[in-house]
C-alpha cells in the first residue's frame, strides 16, 4: 500500500562531495554537498545560491570537486553547520551556522595544488576532479538554489581503486561516502548482476569510442 505525502524537501542524495574553490583573498572554502550528478565528463551542482561555494563558482568559474570515502565521514561531518560567509547570513544564523575560515584544518584534510585550476585538491579523497563552470542558472521553485555545470578537465584516482586496464575506477573497490535525508551511508556489495554493465555501450566506453567517453577539451 503506497500512501502520499508531502516531505518539506525530496533529498533522495547522492555520493558526497567535498567542493574546494578559491576565496576573494587567495584563501581556500571547503563545502561537502551531495546534490551533483554526472554525465560523460560534466557534473551538474547544484548549491544553495546564500552559500560561500556558489559565490565563489561564479566569481571565478572553477572548483575541484572532491569525493572522500565512507570511512572519512566524520572527517566530512565536522564541517556541518559551518560557512565561509562572513558575516553568516541571517537565515544561516538562524539555522545554527558558524562561521568558519580554515576549513582543511577542521576537517582534517591536506590540500594539494591542482593541474588546471586555482583550488587544491584533497590528498584524503581517493577521487579528484578540477572543473571549469560552464553555466549557472537558478534553480527550483521556492528554493534560493543555483544549479552549476561544471566540465571536468583534469581527473586524478588513487591507483588502488583502478581496474587491471589502469584507465577506469573498479566499482567493487570503491567505497563512497552516501548521504541519504542528511545521513551518512556506505555501499554494500553488488546485489544483482548488470546487463548494462555487459552491453556493447559499455565495452564501448571502456575503449574510449563511445561518444560519452570523450574529454570536453578533445
Amino acid at each position: 500500500m503506497h500512501k502520499t505525502i508531502e516531505p518539506t524537501i525530496l533529498y533522495f542524495g547522492t555520493p558526497v562531495a567535498l567542493i574546494s574553490t578559491l576565496n576573494e583573498d587567495g584563501s581556500v572554502n571547503l563545502a561537502p554537498m551531495s546534490s551533483a550528478w554526472w554525465l560523460g565528463w560534466s557534473c551538474m551542482l547544484g548549491l544553495g545560491a546564500m552559500g560561500k561555494t556558489s559565490e565563489n563558482l561564479v566569481r571565478s568559474r572553477e572548483c575541484v570537486i572532491n569525493l572522500p570515502s565512507a570511512e572519512q565521514a566524520s572527517n566530512v561531518d565536522r564541517l556541518a553547520m559551518t560557512t565561509g560567509k562572513d558575516p553568516v547570513p541571517e537565515k544561516k544564523q538562524q539555522w545554527g551556522y558558524r562561521h568558519e575560515k580554515q576549513k582543511f584544518e577542521l576537517a582534517g584534510f591536506t590540500p594539494v595544488p591542482s593541474l588546471e585550476v586555482g583550488a587544491p585538491r584533497i590528498v584524503e579523497c581517493q577521487v579528484q576532479m578540477e572543473g571549469v563552470l560552464h553555466e549557472v542558472r537558478p534553480f527550483g521553485k521556492n528554493v534560493n538554489a543555483n544549479a552549476f555545470e561544471i566540465h571536468i578537465v583534469r581527473l586524478h584516482v588513487e591507483e588502488s581503486l583502478l581496474m587491471e586496464n589502469g584507465r577506469h575506477i573498479d566499482p567493487v573497490k570503491w567505497r563512497p561516502l552516501i548521504m541519504s535525508f542528511c545521513r551518512f551511508f556506505g555501499v554494500s556489495e553488488e546485489v544483482h548482476p548488470s546487463r548494462l554493465a555487459e552491453s556493447n555501450f559499455m565495452k564501448a566506453v571502456q575503449n574510449g569510442t563511445a561518444p560519452t567517453a570523450a574529454r570536453p577539451r578533445d
